[in-house]
């Protein structure tokens, strides 16, 4: 592979130790006032029929210690890169580099990027509109800022069968999606819930501005559980879509009821996971980002651009494209930025790579950029993907993509090898004062929830003691709860534990048999 430009450097480095997780989240519409050329499909497609449902700009802040990150994500088929760096200039109160700009790539919202305009030669795209796009995304990432509280976060991922379709190669398709959900501290209400699940929203293909299935998966969550709702798509290119309907009596292109229908399961099985995760406010943030430049080989691309139809930008220059991945780490999960429509194979590979780092994995697709399908070298010129091809900007942007990835994921340590959190280390040597000779047959499974250290599962069994920070509140039969230095103060011998119940500092939920136990088995 010839690469003309790697790496340009790894100067965007943020790496910020457990110091108080806050988040903030907003949302508001970027539906238009007026008639647009709709993206996608084919080009000349005015929404006539007008608004069925508004589109939006959603956005979560999550500020650990001092440093701050945002995702704000669109209902749109993309933003370019240059679009994405004014919506950061724009930004206030996040540090441009630390601003991730996602679209849903619904294929019924407004053509940002020119090339579904009236005719082949004329931009669909209107500036004044686009305009209205910056400003909104920017300030609703300053209206989350503005909201920053204490939270909690917690991760799930789940499969999600029987709702995206690969209709090129059946087999090749990543069922999963990835949850985070940000609570408050203090009353536990939630303040945001992403998704993160790789299918295009393309339903619907009529005259009518709709965010399609995201639609009814923002009604779903937010009326169940209130917050903001956001989903964020993944390596949907080549092409998964949504799996069709088996009734052929149902109009093409405005099949409401299966978008509402995928919309709903999407919502429902993203909740469903949540439910179970555990939440913690003690989470360590890292960040990395380049940048990485490519030919545009892309001929129908090239004369877009010259004729002004594509608009020139910096991100645009000699014949190339500059562009851009980030590396994200909060807590136990790791995101990583594609800069658009990924095929699903490269998005497969990139979970397992990516898997030693965190988990679960987010793949954010249409993230800081719009540069169409981005393929593998061994895909790039099969007739099989000819289309895809079409609408790409040349061989080179995959395996940079790759290449940036590995280069990213050798500035983190694995998981595996990550340094305990001092609680936890206190816990670990807390084990190693169990006797098993006191415990007998004694089984129990204690879970501890500790201020600012997050939730841990105690297990006693088998005349063995150990201690995850996996489990369920229903399997415990005790559940302790005290802000972490409290009790770790308490099992080393510096407070009595009588005391700080007496106070409330230390609460016991359960059988305070089973809870006076441990002071017996352990020295």
């Amino acid at each position: 592979m010839r690469l003309l430009a790697t790496v340009l450097g790894f100067a965007l480095s943020l790496v910020s130790w457990a110091q108080g997780l806050q988040a903030g989240a907003a949302a508001n519409k970027i539906t238009p006032t007026k008639q647009v050329f709709l993206a996608g499909y084919a080009p000349n497609r005015p929404n006539t029929g007008g608004v069925h449902d508004d589109i939006w700009a959603r956005a979560v802040v999550v500020q650990v210690g001092q440093e701050r990150l945002a995702i704000v994500v669109c209902d749109l088929l993309g933003l370019l890169r240059d679009d994405v760096q004014k919506i950061r200039q724009r930004v206030k109160s996040v540090p441009p580099e630390r601003v991730m700009v996602l679209c849903t790539h619904v294929h019924s919202a407004p053509d940002t990027i020119g090339l579904w305009g009236p005719s082949p030669t004329q931009s669909g795209r209107d500036e004044e509109y686009v305009q209205f796009v910056i400003e909104t995304a920017a300030r609703t990432v300053d209206e989350a800022a503005s909201r920053l509280q204490p939270a909690t976060v917690g991760f799930a991922k789940t499969t999600i069968e029987g709702v995206a379709y690969n209709f090129r190669v059946e087999k090749i398709l990543d069922t999963e999606a990835a949850v985070m959900q940000f609570r408050s501290k203090e009353d536990g209400k939630v303040i945001a819930t992403l998704t993160n699940f790789a299918c295009h929203p393309e339903v619907l293909n009529n005259d009518q501005l709709t965010a399609d299935f995201c639609h009814w998966y923002y009604q779903t969550v937010e009326s169940k559980v209130g917050g903001v709702a956001l989903f964020a798509n993944g390596a949907l290119g080549g092409m998964i879509s949504p799996a069709p309907n088996p009734d052929p009596n149902v109009p093409k292109g405005r099949d409401w009821a299966r978008a509402e229908r995928y919309g709903t399961i999407i919502a429902n099985r993203a909740l469903e996971a949540i439910a179970n995760a555990r939440f913690t406010d003690e989470v360590r943030l890292e960040h990395r980002a380049t940048t990485y430049t490519v030919p545009l080989e892309n001929e129908r691309f090239r004369l877009a651009l010259a004729a002004g139809i594509i608009p020139q930008g910096p991100s645009f220059a000699n014949g190339t494209i500059t562009t851009e991945s980030h590396l994200i780490r909060l807590g136990d999960a790791v995101m990583f930025t594609m800069p658009g429509e990924v095929l699903p194979n490269l998005g497969i590979l990139l979970k397992r790579r990516l898997a030693p780092y965190g988990d679960p994995v987010f793949l954010f697709g249409l993230a800081n950029d719009e540069l169409g399908y981005i393929l593998s070298d061994a895909d790039y010129y099969l007739d099989l993907y000819s289309y895809e091809r079409s609408m790409s900007v040349g061989p080179e942007i995959g395996p940079a993509m790759m290449q940036a990835a590995r280069q990213l994921m050798a500035q983190l340590t694995p998981r595996t090898a990550a340094a305990e959190s001092p609680v936890e280390q206190e816990l670990r040597k807390y084990l190693q004062r169990f006797r098993p000779e006191r415990a007998g047959n004694f089984r129990a499974t204690y879970r501890l929830v500790l201020e600012g250290a997050g939730e841990f599962y105690l297990r006693i069994a088998e005349g063995k003691a150990t201690l995850s920070r996996e489990g369920s509140p229903a399997e415990a039969a005790v559940t302790i709860k005290a802000p972490a230095q409290v009790f770790v103060d308490i099992i080393n011998g510096r407070r009595d534990p009588l005391d700080a119940y007496n106070t409330g500092e230390l609460q016991v939920e359960g059988d305070l048999g089973v809870a006076q136990y441990l002071l017996f088995v352990f020295e």
